[in-house]
């Protein structure tokens, strides 16, 4: 989680962040140790002391932890007190502490002190201390078995199995749950056995990078799928590099007991229910159809995505990679008429009803078409209605092809009402719209055009309505649109096309919602945006009305300082 510093109060949970601020405005920040860099260590007293490790970079906490027991969310409230602490200028209305933490200037950190003792301890006296440690904290002894216990047994998939299965022991709770740092650990130290794999493989070594990657896809998937905290996607992200190596593999070129090692894990992989929630589930079977080289292969490889069954919507992912998976192993084992009979036996993938279609209007066979995109939009009306509007897509290309006006503008007009712009930019179906309806009806089909829009929901749809006013050059009626709904960034938006017929109007409007904002908001970033909106009044040449403003607000709001400061850069 990066947490950015203007808007920290805002991605905190409320509870955790009032703590905080308790503990800030209490004094409990008592010692800011600044490690240069952007890095601080930063002492809470709280039931005990503890220290806060941050790292800053351009504004935003890019790592943060805290070496207190709180396990129940990302964030505790010694990191949020010391968030506050870095803060406390920007917000300015926060009581201060009596008493004000001893701010230390760029020490050296731990990590740099040990990094420097690494450089200079006698060879005896690192290996002391680490004997000493292993036999007096079992941890640490768990931990360095594990991260080198391949020096011990020779090479072998069992061997780094037992490696991860010891780091997952090293790193579990007592009740085998992995928190979050310790997911950022783990995930950290198996991230490096996987680039080690990968560097391995890049200079030809094929058994050992296997090993590794089969043993991290198999092993890391069970923590991440049922006890580990990995909202960091840090177990995640070791499991991908696993894979990267995989398909490093699998274009590689193996002899013939590597190649039925590789294939036989692969499937084995697919086998376990901790990868079945994944899209690596099916990656497995994908590589697997790679490697495949006998009918004996091909049948086990039916045989596992025969397994998954179809929930019968068409927003079953699984079960349409299990499809797309078989139509790639036919295609690389049967004839092209195969592939094509089993694509129109499965016509409810809409992959597949997109391929069959597309090659219809390729061939101008449009009753196929027609009736192959009609079926679609019967089909995913109501559950897929994203689907659905795919399927109109077709039609409207179908019909264009075939210079039939009058469902062209049928499907044009449903465009420009409910488009989310996916298929082409709302421009098209307007141009498409104009040149075919006629000039002298034009501007009645154009107020209806604009009803329809307003009609299709409770919502208003203020960016299709104002395109249309823009394109149409109804600069009046723009405004009289945007002043009904009214923001900063409609207002900015409408500027480049009403500036010259409102500006004294559009200043009016930046003026009533930077009150607005102000009264409603602190902080520096609520600040900046003011002051930014303040030199647009005067770039409309409302300098008067944004001087006015700036006085009323220095008088409003004289203890905010931030707001001072930058009402002062104006």
């Amino acid at each position: 989680m990066k947490i950015l510093l203007d808007y920290f109060e805002h991605q905190i949970d409320e509870k955790i962040l009032k703590r905080g601020l308790d503990y800030f405005v209490n004094g409990c920040v008592t010692d800011v140790n600044e490690l240069g860099d952007g890095n601080y260590a930063i002492t809470v007293e709280g039931s005990d002391t503890y220290t806060v490790n941050l790292s800053i970079d351009e504004n935003t906490v890019a790592e943060f932890e805290c070496d207190c027991p709180y396990d129940m969310g990302p964030v505790c409230k010694h990191v949020a007190a010391a968030l506050f602490y870095l803060q406390q200028e920007e917000l300015a209305t926060i009581a201060l502490p009596a008493k004000k933490a001893k701010r230390r200037q760029k020490q050296k950190s731990v990590a740099e002190q040990a990094k420097e003792l690494l450089g200079i301890l006698p060879h005896d006296a690192l290996r002391a201390f680490i004997r000493d440690t292993c036999a007096s904290d079992g941890k640490f002894r768990q931990l360095f078995v594990a991260k080198h216990i391949n020096y011990l047994y020779c090479e072998s998939k069992d061997l780094y199995t037992k490696q991860l299965q010891a780091l997952i022991k090293t790193y579990s709770h007592k009740h085998g749950f992995v928190d979050y740092r310790d997911a950022k650990s783990l995930g950290g130290i198996v991230g490096e056995m996987a680039a080690e794999a990968m560097a391995i493989l890049g200079k030809g070594e094929v058994r050992k990078p296997m090993f590794i990657a089969l043993a991290i896809i198999e092993e890391m998937s069970d923590p991440l799928t049922y006890c580990a905290d990995d909202s960091g996607g840090h177990i995640g992200g070791c499991i991908e590099q696993a894979f990267a190596v995989l398909d490093v593999l699998a274009e590689s070129t193996l002899s013939g007991a590597e190649h039925d090692e590789l294939f036989d894990c692969l499937l084995g992989l697919s086998e376990k229910k901790s990868l079945k929630d994944w899209d690596w589930y099916f990656r497995t079977i994908g590589l697997a159809i790679k490697l495949l080289k006998t009918e004996e292969e091909k049948g086990r490889i039916k045989e596992a995505l025969n397994k998954t069954k179809s929930d019968g919507t068409s927003w079953d992912w699984n079960y349409r990679n299990a499809q797309e998976l078989m139509l790639e192993l036919i295609k690389k084992t049967e004839s092209r008429e195969a592939a094509a009979l089993f694509v129109e036996n499965n016509i409810s993938n809409p992959q597949f009803r997109a391929e069959l279609i597309e090659q219809a209007l390729k061939e101008k066979d449009y009753p196929k078409a027609e009736r192959l995109a009609y079926e679609g939009i019967t089909k995913d009306e109501k559950d897929a209605p994203g689907l659905a509007d795919n399927w109109r897509n077709y039609l409207l290309t179908l019909y264009l092809q075939k210079g039939d006006t009058l469902h062209t503008i049928q499907f044009a007009r449903y465009f420009m009402v409910y488009s989310n712009g996916h298929h082409h930019p709302l421009r098209y179906y307007y141009d498409l719209l104009k040149s075919f309806i006629d000039t002298e009806q034009w501007a009645d089909y154009l107020e209806n055009l604009i009803d329809a829009i307003k009609n299709k929901s409770r919502w208003s749809d203020y960016d299709r309505i104002a395109h249309l006013y823009i394109w149409e050059a109804q600069w009046d009626k723009l405004f009289v649109l945007l002043r009904q709904h009214v923001s900063f960034e409609r207002i900015a938006g409408a500027e480049q096309y009403l500036a010259e017929l409102y500006p004294q109007e559009l200043a009016t409007l930046y003026q009533d919602l930077i009150l607005s904002l102000m009264e409603r908001n602190m902080g520096r970033n609520h600040y900046q945006d003011a002051c930014r909106y303040i030199r647009r009044m005067q770039k409309l040449g409302a300098k008067a009305m944004a001087a006015d403003l700036v006085e009323n607000l220095r008088n409003t709001y004289k203890n905010r300082r931030a707001l001072i400061e930058e009402l002062n850069n104006i």
